[in-house]
């Protein structure tokens, strides 16, 4: 199953209406407020899932499977919440 966080949703949400209304410059200001915060919502999320990926990626590399297992865990904790 493929995860939807909210803040991907409403993404597409506002992507659609901009699209509709020709520009990302016509919508309104608590519109644009609310595109900026869940654009950086997701630089966050992307970047905490990259950070632990290559570090699970080191972890089972150096054969750390405990590292490993508890950074998998991680990853899996984050991902959960997507669905």
């Amino acid at each position: 199953m493929i995860g939807i966080h909210p803040v991907h949703r409403r993404l597409a949400e506002l992507a659609l209406k901009a699209k509709q209304l020709g520009d990302f410059k016509h919508l309104s200001p608590l519109e644009k407020q609310e595109l900026s915060h869940c654009l950086s919502v997701n630089l966050e999320l992307i970047r905490k899932l990259d950070s632990l990926k290559s570090l699970a990626f080191i972890a089972y590399d150096c054969g750390d499977v405990s590292w490993h297992l508890d950074i998998c865990a991680e990853i899996e904790a984050i991902e959960t919440k997507l669905l």
